[in-house]
């Protein structure tokens, strides 16, 4: 894969396994994509990157699960 910029972890900070799907509830990844991320090239990040994609579609979400501090900076960075 060519990139000129590394493809960062797609964690948000909320790290809970779902028990009936064992996606975490904040980047869906699996336990296995999460212990594995920092070893994985571009190519298998992007791979994993594509199958969260395809997860949130099909549990109906449009994006990863946004924080409170997450939503907080968004909210002041619109405000200031």
């Amino acid at each position: 894969m060519d990139q000129d910029f590394p493809i960062t972890s797609p964690c948000v900070g909320v790290c809970q396994i779902n028990a009936k799907t064992k996606f975490c509830l904040g980047c869906f990844r699996t336990l296995r994509e999460v212990a594995h991320w920092s070893r994985y090239s571009d190519d298998q990040k992007a791979e994993v990157m594509q199958s969260l994609r395809e997860r949130q579609s099909d549990a109906g979400v449009d994006r990863r699960r946004v924080t409170r501090r997450q939503r907080r900076r968004t909210t002041e960075a619109e405000a200031g």
